[in-house]
């Protein structure tokens, strides 16, 4: 046993940041961007929030949830609810909806801070302003966060005596961890816990008033716990990681470097990636770096020593140790300059901590030999949130030989005390899995699993492929007897696609990083004789199938084939087609630096991470690429004032994707060019869907350029199950759409302030765009929307039925009916009924909005449109015959001038005067 001295009085952490404030109150505390906040500002802030957790009803003991990015103002709810006497609960808004309303109930929160552009996964929640004043069923109160800063922090003063006092034993935060029930469980840590890592934190890493923290992990993760609170103990500044990705191709090293940062915590896995990117790229150790702390997983000691390598600077270089349990870390190992053992400890204890290592009888054991690593000392978690069974079985009472009693908490990992008093790590006693820096319990993603229908069992287990860790999961699937499907002799293009089935349905109850990469598919599960998994008897990792929709398009071009041959070599799978998604097929952020890095090395051209993003195909990518090469040619044979006048006459393209319910929405930006005067609108884009979608893209994009070179922000983006949004076809139904468009306009009002928007839609995107009520809407132009939504099914059915009868669209022949699908659009009976119920809104009023019709000269004939919808209404024709309802123009792309001289010139009048009527 090591024990570690005395820990200091474990006064709250929010006392102690007081009294930081009170002796350091001008210097700066945390940073993002432009915003700073020194730490007289950030506990101002802190008060403001905690006054409105008061105002709203939170007491001392309640419990108050946080969905929030990594912003100051998340920083400040979490101080500004420990001054409200609460304890605050992160929740990922990565996780699906069912998942996050899963921790709301359990931690029973009455009250959420979050970012507006994450409102949309808690329905059925109020606003403070609307919150009801009578009895009744308990509604979730939702407090904006951007509502919550203001912009006048230092005329207000507050005392500590102003809010509750609290003492350690109080609630000071509850993080939800992988539960292997099937549910996640809540892990309680108390003030004392809190403030006794922060003070161990403190001394161990040496923190200066001077360090620059990088505020990089995701808030739901220990990891931001440790960079955001003992850094403010000692009056140092956090530097929180911009929402934006950086245009570099090391984008870590550049974020480190442009802020000088000193001290970064991070996930080994992440640490890998990051020293094999400096190793490709011929990069150094950026010197500013002072501090670097590793923890997560095992470390790779060849990683070390490539660090080494590259490090020209003198580091203090850590391997932190612990669980959730323990309150973020627990031990930490520092190696000296003659470190050069196979494996890298775990550490010693820090201050405040202490460490057995038992045997089956709870006995301490000799040196050298194994045993389970327990922890001890005031940093452990109360428990578990309404878990008391997981608590009694985690948290044990021991009595040491000589009688001093301790409360232990059982880690599940197995360990040796080394001669010198480090501890040798050396795995998991149960079936637990460390992937990254999450801790993932299998049970859970097998309940998940087994929840799904013809699925009888299934195991999850994770396996090294070529040193990579990768989820796969086996399952084992029900069948008719009479069919006798195997399904272990299955092709592999079949199984995938079973795979992708089941992977598909795991996005709607799982988070991503729990989602298996692989799937090895069984008839049964070989037995032992007590009736239990016999783990030994199941294949290897080179049975699994990746879960990808069996049709694949083949590489085309040499670039293809080479990317194709990066690509898989780094998701290590035999093939993928051009268009299958790379997070999909078990990408990460971790693996996108090693493709960056390959292509820089095999192709000689640097790829920003950022652009990675954006184009997650090998098709997207070659192009991207080749447009990245044709830059370069045009560099180097033209004028650069020349190149340079081009490009400033361009708008900046951003891709990315922001959240709508439990679907990831790809979308892309359009920001005026940097010599154009920004107009005071926004301006957000609605496609159609089906053949529809695909003639209007071009002439939508372009006409996203025209507008933004005149000034407007322009947003387009992909409905639910459309273009390369995430989820499945037979989602993209009007009512998700339109839960999509409201998000997409709430994405812009988030990312320009309050400005106005204007929803410019088309076809069946006009007729959802009239349905729109967001209150920053105040503008519409509907560009020939549907009037009926059966007229508008009947005309995809028929032309669908067309292209089976010719046989020219398929390479094999495609019965009728065999899948319920409109030309382009795979249907079920929900989204069928509710296609056939929609209507273009005759009641639109110009009262709320002003609300434009553009009808293409065919439009009145094609849609039989009575004039009663048109009546009062402004009506703006286009000299454009586009022909939706003409059978061979159905591939065709069409370009319309007119709208676009007409839909700019509406967007000025606007602007100009929203009271100018358009000749009718």
């Amino acid at each position: 046993m090591s024990a570690a001295t005395t820990p200091p009085p474990a006064r709250p952490f929010i006392d102690l940041f007081w009294q930081q404030c009170d002796a350091t109150p001008d210097r700066i505390a945390v940073v993002q961007g432009d915003q700073e906040w020194t730490y007289r500002e950030l506990r101002v802030q802190s008060c403001l929030v905690a006054e409105q957790l008061k105002e709203v009803g939170v007491c001392p003991g309640d419990r108050v949830g946080m969905c929030l990015d990594r912003t100051p103002i998340a920083i400040a709810s979490m101080l500004g609810t420990h001054l409200a006497g609460a304890a605050f609960v992160p929740l990922d808004p990565d996780y699906p909806a069912d998942r996050l309303q899963y921790m709301v109930d359990d931690a029973d929160i009455h009250t959420l801070i979050g970012h507006a552009h994450h409102r949309s996964l808690f329905p059925g929640n109020v606003d403070h302003d609307h919150a009801p004043q009578v009895d009744g069923d308990q509604q979730l109160l939702w407090l904006d966060a951007d509502r919550l800063v203001t912009g006048n922090l230092s005329s207000t003063t507050f005392f500590r005596g102003d809010f509750p006092a609290l003492d350690s034993d109080h609630l000071a935060y509850v993080m939800y961890t992988s539960g292997s029930t099937g549910r996640p469980k809540g892990v309680l840590i108390n003030h004392a816990a809190l403030t006794t890592y922060c003070l161990a934190d403190c001394d161990v890493y040496r923190l200066l008033p001077n360090d620059r923290t990088l505020q990089f992990s995701t808030l739901t993760f220990d990891i931001a716990m440790e960079e955001i609170f003992p850094p403010l103990l000692v009056g140092s500044c956090v530097v929180v990681r911009p929402l934006e990705r950086a245009d570099s191709v090391n984008e870590l090293s550049h974020l480190i470097q442009q802020h000088q940062i000193t001290a970064i915590h991070l996930a080994t896995a992440y640490w890998h990636e990051w020293v094999d990117l400096m190793i490709a790229t011929d990069a150094k150790v950026p010197d500013c770096i002072r501090l670097m702390v590793v923890t997560g997983e095992k470390i790779s000691v060849d990683h070390y020593q490539r660090w080494l390598s590259i490090c020209e600077s003198e580091v203090l270089w850590c391997n932190a140790y612990g669980p959730t349990e323990a309150t973020v870390s627990a031990t930490v190992f520092i190696p000296d300059g003659e470190f050069s053992d196979a494996n890298m400890p775990i550490g010693k204890p820090l201050p405040g901590y202490e460490a057995l290592i038992l045997d089956s009888d709870m006995r301490e054991v000799a040196m050298g030999e194994t045993g389970q690593l327990f922890l001890a000392g005031p940093a452990l978690a109360d428990g578990y949130l309404n878990r008391p069974d997981l608590t009694e079985a985690a948290f044990v009472q021991h009595t040491d030989k000589v009688g001093t009693q301790r409360r232990l908490y059982r880690t599940g990992d197995v360990a040796r005390w080394m001669p010198d008093g480090n501890i040798d790590f050396g795995g998991r006693v149960d079936h637990q899995i460390k992937l990254g820096s999450y801790r993932i319990e299998p049970g859970e993603i097998e309940a998940a699993l087994t929840s799904i229908t013809n699925v009888s069992e299934a195991l999850v287990r994770a396996d090294k492929i070529d040193g990579q860790t990768n989820l796969i999961a086996f399952v084992a699937l029900s069948f008719d007897s009479d069919s006798q499907v195997s399904y272990e002799q299955s092709s592999d293009a079949v199984r995938s696609q079973i795979a992708h089935d089941l992977r598909e349905q795991l996005r709607e109850e799982l988070p991503a990083y729990m989602i298996p990469s692989r799937f090895v598919l069984l008839d049964r599960f070989p037995k032992t004789i007590n009736g239990k998994i016999d783990r030994s008897q199941l294949p290897d990792h080179h049975a699994a199938v990746v879960a990808r929709d069996n049709r694949l398009v083949a590489p085309r071009t040499e670039l293809e084939h080479r990317l194709h041959d990066i690509w898989c070599t780094v998701l290590q799978i035999p093939e993928m087609g051009i268009d299958d998604d790379f997070f999909l097929l078990g990408g990460s952020s971790l693996l996108v630096t090693q493709v960056v890095a390959k292509i820089k090395d095999q192709l000689g051209i640097e790829l920003p991470v950022r652009d990675f993003f954006a184009n997650p195909t090998i098709e997207l990518t070659a192009r991207h690429l080749q447009s990245l090469m044709r830059d370069q040619l045009c560099s180097a044979n033209n004028d650069h004032s020349q190149v340079e006048a081009q490009r400033a006459r361009l708008p900046e393209v951003e891709a990315f994707f922001f959240r709508s319910g439990s679907h990831d929405l790809f979308g892309v930006h359009y920001t005026p060019p940097a010599n154009q005067p920004v107009a005071n609108r926004s301006v957000v884009i609605c496609h159609s869907i089906g053949h529809e979608y695909q003639r209007s893209y071009r002439n939508l994009q372009q006409l996203a350029v025209h507008l933004s070179q005149q000034g407007w922000n322009v947003l387009r983006f992909d409905y639910a199950g459309t273009g390369n949004s995430h989820g499945t076809a037979v989602e993209a139904a009007p009512q998700v759409m339109k839960r999509n468009i409201h998000d997409a306009v709430q994405w812009m009002t988030q990312r320009h302030s309050t400005n106005p928007v204007t929803l410019l839609g088309i076809r069946l995107g006009a007729t959802l765009a009239s349905q729109c009520q967001h209150p920053v809407v105040d503008q519409r132009l509907l560009w020939d929307p549907v009037v009926n939504g059966q007229t508008f099914l009947r005309r995809l059915d028929d032309l669908h039925s067309a292209t089976l009868v010719n046989g020219s669209r398929f390479s094999q022949p495609r019965l009728a009916g065999s899948i319920d699908q409109a030309y382009g659009v795979r249907l079920n009976h929900v989204v069928r009924r509710q296609l056939e119920e929609l209507k273009l809104a005759p009641d639109i009023s110009t009262d709320h909005s002003s609300c434009t019709f553009l009808l293409s000269q065919d439009y009145a004939s094609m849609e039989g449109i009575d004039a009663t919808h048109l009546e009062s209404k402004t009506v703006v024709p286009l000299s454009d015959e586009i022909g939706w309802h003409v059978a061979h123009w159905n591939e065709s792309a069409f370009a319309s001038p007119d709208a676009m001289r007409k839909i700019s010139s509406l967007l000025v009048s606007e602007t100009s005067s929203s009271n100018q009527e358009v000749t009718t």
